[in-house]
């Protein structure tokens, strides 16, 4: 029982080193604002430059993210709400095939901006080496000048988000 409780110790303590040495994502580095993707269903791309002028979303998912299955949609409901006072885009992270399906399934195709993060399989691409992402869902709240200011790993909820558009960005809720 004691060699159980020492096991169980060991673990939590590596895991909160691992978790307190792993790399912040660079909120206001001007190197992770100045993305250009391909879009996700398409010939053309999609650019952080397109979007200035007004806040801006942008929502990593991934078809194997659980997560993202009711966050994806709650997002596209307040997206309607606020309308064209903030601009939303996708961004299929970490994912090899099922990108499009998943978006038309959660009614983002045709309602957002959609790109393929290149990099493509776990732990790689824009997601994880620029803003540390282990998993997803990754949410990214850039001001309308275009500069990041706010990173959100794990699951984001609209109550959060509008409350993070208020305080961080021009938006009023």
């Amino acid at each position: 029982m004691r060699l159980a409780g020492v096991s169980v110790a060991v673990v939590v303590f590596v895991a909160l080193f691992l978790v307190s040495i792993w790399p912040e994502p660079a909120v206001g580095d001007t190197t992770a604002e100045a993305w250009d993707l391909p879009e996700l269903d398409g010939e053309g791309r999609v650019a952080l430059t397109d979007f200035e002028g007004k806040p801006t979303v942008v929502a990593f998912f991934a078809s194997w993210c659980t997560v993202c299955e009711h966050e994806i949609p709650e997002l596209l409901a307040l997206s309607e709400q606020i309308g064209d006072e903030v601009n939303f885009v996708g961004i299929n992270s970490q994912d090899n095939s099922q990108g499009m399906s998943d978006a038309e399934k959660w009614g983002i195709a045709g309602a957002w901006p959609l790109a393929a993060d290149t990099g493509n399989g776990n732990g790689s691409g824009m997601s994880a080496q620029t803003f540390g992402a282990r998993g997803m869902p990754l949410n990214l709240i850039y001001d309308a000048s275009g500069t990041l200011v706010h990173v959100q790993p794990g699951g984001l909820s609209t109550q959060n988000l509008l409350a993070l558009l208020t305080e961080l960005t021009e938006y009023e809720a």
